[in-house]
């Protein structure tokens, strides 16, 4: 039974991080531009915050409880 608790629970890791992988490989062409314009620093930022705190979400809600 423990053993498909971990299973479960690696499957829906290697699913949810397709997406995030996905989105940050999208990301990049913007993350390499847009700090050197100084107008849009702020933004890339963001972007940064934003895919830091889906990964810190995604690692958290793959662990046991």
């Amino acid at each position: 039974m423990r053993t498909l608790r971990w299973a479960q629970r690696a499957l829906i890791v290697l699913v949810a991080t397709l997406p995030l992988l996905v989105v940050t490989l999208a990301s990049v062409p913007a993350l390499l531009v847009l700090p050197f314009r100084r107008d849009r620093a702020a933004h890339a930022g963001a972007m940064v915050r934003q895919l830091s705190a889906w990964t810190r979400v995604l690692l958290l809600s793959s662990r046991e409880r």
